[in-house]
């Protein structure tokens, strides 16, 4: 239906989600708004108009009968016709919640976090990065990449809400979301660092 993370996951987790996402080698893809952490839901919304229209609103509405959710008649009836202008309105942006917190710290974060890319993994990346991943337990994850210029790139991460020992973290931190104390990661928490070569 269209609803955003920023409705659906606690902040915390959301931290680490986007400190994830933006300071891992792979190119990071932002969703519209998502910078600011838009909560307008992105709804599939089109223009079409006679048999085509009518095409594209049954078509999806038949696709959404595979899910539990929507098996019955009536649920599938509630999906917001993507040729309603109603449907496009309420998927528009709010750039007036630039302005508001929480959208305007999110907003800060989002470019604290790229600079810190830019200045610290960017350059380092132009030939390129290979990881490799191992878990840490049910929750936990050590990821390692091997960066263009000889560095290394560390993440210890805790998808999870009890703490967990992520073992002695290599290199230069450079970026830590949530607790860390000596070895160990608190709850939705995450450290980066870096080690030069």
């Amino acid at each position: 239906m269209g609803d955003r993370l920023t409705t659906l996951v606690a902040p915390e987790r959301l931290a680490l989600a986007r400190a994830v996402l933006l300071l891992s080698p792979p190119v990071p893809m932002l969703f519209m708004g998502e910078e600011y952490g838009e909560t307008a839901p992105f709804l599939y919304f089109c223009d079409f108009h006679g048999e085509l229209a009518d095409a594209v609103r049954e078509g999806r509405r038949r696709e959404f009968a595979a899910f539990p959710e929507f098996a019955d008649e009536a649920a599938r009836q509630a999906i917001p016709d993507p040729n309603a202008e109603k449907t496009f309105r309420d998927s528009k942006l709010d750039w007036t919640k630039l302005n508001r917190d929480p959208h305007r710290k999110t907003l800060e974060e989002h470019r604290r976090l790229l600079a810190l890319r830019a200045r610290e993994i960017a350059p380092r990346i132009a030939k390129g990065a290979r990881g490799r991943f191992e878990p840490i337990g049910d929750h936990g994850l050590h990821a390692d990449w091997d960066l263009g210029d000889g560095s290394r790139l560390h993440l210890r991460a805790n998808f999870g809400d009890a703490p967990l020992d992520a073992g002695t973290q290599p290199g230069r931190v450079i970026h830590t979301v949530g607790k860390l104390e000596d070895a160990r990661l608190g709850s939705w928490s995450a450290v980066f660092a870096l080690e030069a070569r």
